[in-house]
């Protein structure tokens, strides 16, 4: 199937491993042009390279903290000048630290808004002109199951990253007549080192053997494994298409049948 992307321009924030880097590969392979983001300038000059020479597109970087205004700023300021517009905008960023709701410093919900909602706000607004002056864009954002159903302990992450789905839930339907879809992509369990490292940590603190541990985290997806960031990426890619152009507005999960709820 083509999905008619060949020669777009898509930007992909926190690429340099895991989900993003396996977006950006889904979107070159596809004929897209790329520009990947990330803190980590080793790995990002790594995934940069290897996506170049795997799929012959013109593949651009740039290392910046997306927690930073004054840096997400110049990251607007060199895909314009490299690219000149963007096509395809692709929000990933980390989660904040584990927070209860109730004890939680004010700083640490700044620090959460800051990250997780100024960050996608910003880059909306300085690249949706341009997709409303070409009547073509897509924006797709890296969410949470917790969006949909909240998860104990990260108090700060279920506020802000619901927040960010009501805001981008409007903002699609303010820009849907100029061809642009908006849609959020909600993740389970991805095999990626962030998870594993997450994992590990709980596993430390949890009491039980791995094999225990491991069974039953698995034992919640009924799928009975953990998604490869490929898979993901899959979904990721199908949504920046054309093909996707009547799908706007909403939240896929991509979590083998990990959420409970109906709706």
């Amino acid at each position: 199937m083509d999905l008619g992307i060949k020669g777009k321009r898509a930007l992909v924030c926190g690429a340099s491993k895991g989900m993003g880097r396996a977006i950006a590969s889904g979107l070159a392979e596809e004929g897209a042009d790329i520009f990947i983001c990330a803190r980590d300038d080793e790995a990002l000059i790594t995934a940069r390279e290897e996506i170049k020479r795997e799929t012959g597109v013109n593949v651009q970087s740039w290392s910046c903290d997306l927690t930073n205004q004054r840096e997400r700023h110049e990251l607007i300021e060199k895909v314009k000048t490299v690219f000149e517009h963007i096509d395809i905008l692709i929000h990933n960023t980390g989660g904040p630290a584990p927070s209860s709701a109730y004890g939680t410093a004010p700083e640490a919900w700044e620090s959460g808004f800051n990250q997780l909602f100024q960050s996608v706000a910003q880059l909306n607004q300085a690249f949706l002109p341009s997709m409303i002056d070409r009547n073509w864009g897509r924006i797709i954002t890296i969410t949470s199951l917790s969006v949909l159903e909240p998860i104990k302990g990260l108090a700060v992450s279920n506020a802000m990253r619901s927040a960010v789905s009501a805001m981008l839930k409007t903002m699609a339907d303010e820009v849907a007549c100029h061809n642009i879809t908006i849609n959020c992509v909600a993740p389970g369990l991805i095999d990626t080192d962030r998870l594993a490292s997450l994992m590990e940590s709980r596993l430390q603190s949890s009491g039980q053997t791995r094999i225990d541990y491991e069974r039953e985290r698995l034992g919640s997806i009924p799928a009975g494994r953990l998604g490869s960031p490929k898979e993901f990426a899959d979904v990721v890619t199908f949504l920046a298409s054309e093909r996707a152009s009547y799908i706007t507005g909403s939240t896929i999960c991509v979590d083998g049948g990990k959420r409970r709820s109906t709706f």
